[in-house]
């Protein structure tokens, strides 16, 4: 079942990004596409096909951040959060889990400001989740700074 949901989801999005008319719905389109985010790794990716300057670009992102539809990490990361990408996203919380699960449930200063970018949360936004966790005894943080994960998917 998820095989198939994935290739109706890459089928819905290429028709949006076809049918969408304007320079700002073809931009948010191309977006929800490359997965919510845009940073270094793909944003000419997401340009390509959008026939827009990168100047062009630029105001569109600001236009979707000024009306909550976006935000921008400290590290440059646009994440867009429109209902297409908050619906199936999840929380903070949950983004956060499972971007700590995913490597490999610790966080160091090895992978903190990839987790950071990936998820595009503040430093505080990413302390109080982790307080919380700790709260929850979901997590602890070792003699050497190092936070790990106690999740079921880390055990």
């Amino acid at each position: 079942m998820k095989f198939y949901q994935i290739v109706l989801a890459a089928f819905l999005s290429a028709a949006t990004i076809a049918h969408a008319e304007t320079p700002k719905e073809r931009t948010v389109a191309a977006i929800e596409q490359a997965g919510c985010v845009v940073d270094g790794s793909n944003v000419n990716e997401v340009l390509d096909g959008l026939a827009l300057s990168d100047e062009e670009f630029r105001v569109i992102g600001e236009e979707l951040v000024a009306e909550g539809l976006a935000d921008v990490s400290q590290m440059g990361v646009f994440r867009l959060t429109t209902p297409n990408c908050t619906m199936s996203a999840g929380t903070a919380r949950e983004r956060a889990i499972a971007a700590i699960e995913d490597a490999g449930c610790t966080v160091n200063g090895d992978n903190i400001n990839e987790l950071l970018d990936g998820l595009a949360l503040s430093e505080d936004e990413f302390r109080a989740i982790g307080e919380g966790l700790i709260a929850e005894r979901l997590a602890a943080v070792s003699d050497a700074g190092e936070f790990r994960l106690m999740t079921p998917a880390c055990s």
